[in-house]
């Protein structure tokens, strides 16, 4: 039953008490009515025929008000106990609200705090910035995750006379690109020192096979991720370099110039076009000059959105960017890098990993 309802009901009952008080007509057993009963029309009648007012005894009076006074005193209770209710119907669910806000905090700091620790492990598999630059004095690593963790990462090893360096920009980025990475750099070490082979397009062949050996038989699982990368091969006896590429490309500035060299256009991982089984991967072999600078990257910095329209930053003007800093020290270009690219994304969201490597050649210092 509604409030307005009983407020009608009431005013009902009001009008009643009073005729009976004041119109002596209404005291005649054959007019009594209730409240129910009260149309309208009967409403407006005894409104209009106030009659017999200088009759009204004390009693009546007293009992009158003592009417009004306890309806009135009904109709609050009844207010009072409905607005108790719904303020109790509105506690409890603040209080529903409260604990589940509360167990989301919970659950999202131990998530959190399970990631930063993945990331430290992560962090613990790259070469430390101290192992690279004693290999490359003159060079640098750019490396801005999106999240937490990455789904880009670099390595190096060094094995004989070989120096192996890759970028590698492993499909998707967070967690699930960051478990791709701890399984790309255990493979890397595997094919190199344990297989032993040196020929980049080698170690791109024999990685697409470890893929394939490590999740063909999970069918429950529609595997097509896999990595692209740049992968370089220095050859430190007979002074020359050796790129192969899925995707991602390497480039070179000599002499003012920037050169290309493209990697295939298949990723490495499961999914294995014809050209791929036609030809494999391609091996690029290239003498080396005293001041070459190399860059290998993924496709974060130039995929990134930005600038006035909003637009990606690509690799035109990438190259361009490159062409114009390669001669300060590689220290420089790794903040102009960092503060040209933040400068373009602005307020607008980090779409990517973003990895950048430049290594300068110095002939005489060519990693032992």
């Amino acid at each position: 039953m509604s409030i307005l309802y009983l407020k009608y009901k009431i005013f009902l009952c009001l009008i009643f008490c009073l005729k009976i008080g004041i119109s002596p007509a209404y005291s005649k057993t054959d007019y009594y009515t209730t409240a129910d009963g009260l149309s309208s029309h009967n409403v407006n009648y005894l409104l209009l025929n106030n009659n017999g007012l200088s009759g009204i005894g004390t009693n009546k009076v007293t009992l009158l008000y003592i009417i009004i006074i306890t309806l009135i005193i009904a109709l609050l209770l009844i207010y009072l106990v409905k607005i108790r209710r719904e303020n109790k119907q509105r506690e409890l669910i603040a209080k529903q609200i409260m604990e589940q806000k509360e167990e989301l905090i919970i659950k999202n700091k131990n998530i959190t705090d399970s990631i930063i620790y993945a990331k430290r492990i992560q962090s613990a598999l790259m070469p430390p910035d101290k192992l690279f630059n004693s290999v490359f004095p003159d060079s640098f690593v750019l490396h801005i995750p999106k999240d937490i963790v990455s789904g880009d990462f670099y390595w190096l090893s060094k094995v004989g006379d070989r120096t192996f360096v890759a970028a590698v920009d492993c499909t998707g980025h967070g967690v699930p690109g960051a478990f791709m990475s701890i399984i790309g750099v255990e493979l890397f070490r595997h094919i190199t020192s344990i297989e032993g082979i040196k020929q980049p397009s080698q170690i791109l062949t024999s990685l697409n096979k470890a893929f394939q050996k490590i999740f063909h038989e999970q069918e429950i699982i529609s595997f097509r991720d896999g990595m692209d990368l740049a992968f370089c091969s220095f050859d430190n006896k007979n002074m020359k370099l050796e790129y192969a590429g899925a995707f991602n490309p390497m480039y070179l500035i000599r002499d003012n110039n920037i050169y290309e060299y493209k990697g295939d256009r298949f990723s490495v991982g499961l999914e294995r076009p014809d050209e791929y089984k036609t030809n494999g991967f391609k091996n690029h072999e290239i003498p080396l000059k005293d001041g070459d600078i190399i860059y290998i990257f993924s496709d974060g910095y130039a995929d990134q959105f930005g600038g006035p329209e909003g637009k990606k930053y690509k690799y035109r003007r990438f190259r361009h960017l490159l062409l114009a800093i390669h001669q300060l020290p590689m220290a420089k270009q790794h903040e102009y890098l960092e503060k040209s690219i933040l400068n373009w994304k602005g307020g607008l969201d980090q779409v990517d990993d973003i990895l950048v490597i430049g290594i300068r050649i110095h002939v005489n210092k060519i990693p032992d």
